[in-house]
């Protein structure tokens, strides 16, 4: 995959156009409700991030056969491991844009932390990488998003073997942590050339690839 500025100008009009609105409503949410002390607030962000985003973490969770007792569920998991979630988000707190390595690494490791929590009511064999990378960046929008579809589209990218600019952290999941390693070589080179350029925008640039 080469860098298609034609490509990059049309996603972020479509962007603009179709859904900057609905992902500042989803800031605005996690702004206004950025703890994990309220077992309310929290239910009311996997709910609409969850099912917002399409990011499948309903299914993963076996059900009871009641409407939403699958996301019910982790609701009351999440509240349960407050102080950890608490923990994992508040490393999050001070990481802006521009990225760095050292903020990526920061990601990544809690990234994994918050991939372990969740992971322990997901069904066997069923990793939530994507979902946890989604409700970690309405929080903090310096997180990039992983998508099966942008992840294929964005390894086509890499431009040669030594990228990986550190190693992997303990406990981080394998797949995202080569994910942002290939999200970084394109970020920078974006970063070079394009006056507006951000992680919502280059993901949304990825997955209008993809399409």
């Amino acid at each position: 995959m080469r860098i298609s500025w034609k490509d990059y100008k049309g996603s972020c009009a479509d962007y603009k156009k179709n859904y900057e609105l609905l992902n500042q409503t989803l800031y605005d949410l996690c702004k206004k409700h950025h703890g994990h002390r309220d077992l309310s607030a929290i239910n009311a962000k996997l709910w609409i991030i969850g099912r917002t985003t399409a990011s499948g973490i309903e299914r993963m969770i076996r059900s009871k056969g009641e409407q939403g007792s699958s996301l019910g569920q982790l609701a009351d998991h999440i509240y349960k491991n407050r102080r950890t979630v608490e923990s994992i988000f508040r490393q999050l707190s001070a990481i802006t844009e521009p990225l760095t390595p050292e903020k990526l690494k920061i990601i990544i490791t809690e990234h994994g932390r918050f991939v372990d929590l969740l992971a322990k009511k997901s069904r066997k064999n069923q990793s939530p990488r994507s979902f946890a990378s989604k409700y970690m960046h309405f929080h903090c929008p310096a997180v990039p998003i992983y998508d099966s579809y942008a992840s294929k589209e964005l390894f086509s990218y890499r431009r040669n073997d030594r990228y990986e600019i550190f190693e992997r952290p303990a406990g981080a999941d394998e797949t995202y942590y080569y994910f942002i390693l290939c999200f970084w070589q394109l970020y920078q080179d974006f970063k070079k050339s394009a006056k507006t350029v951000n992680v919502r925008l280059l993901d949304c640039y990825l997955l209008w690839r993809a399409g």
